[in-house]
């Protein structure tokens, strides 16, 4: 091979590694930004179930008692045996 060759080679894999790399750089910003997206989406919905239990509690407060105390006794009536 020549000299001229051998450099122009080289050249073209200088240039496609660093197409290499930014469009490495691309996917991975992407993929960032769409698994915040999804983070997001699940801290809105975990939020959301949080604010429900709390306003049914704050609705609801003796139908909690009821169904804690339900639960108690049957766990320890379980438990015994």
């Amino acid at each position: 091979m020549t000299n001229d060759t051998i450099t122009s080679t080289r050249d073209a894999l200088i240039k496609d590694t660093n197409h290499l790399k930014q469009d490495a750089g691309q996917i991975v910003e992407d993929v960032r930004k769409h698994a915040s997206a999804h983070v997001d989406a699940v801290k809105d919905k975990v939020n959301d179930t949080f604010d429900s239990a709390r306003n049914c509690v704050k609705e609801h407060p003796l139908k909690l008692a009821v169904g804690a105390l339900l639960i108690g006794f049957l766990i320890g009536t379980f438990r015994r045996k």
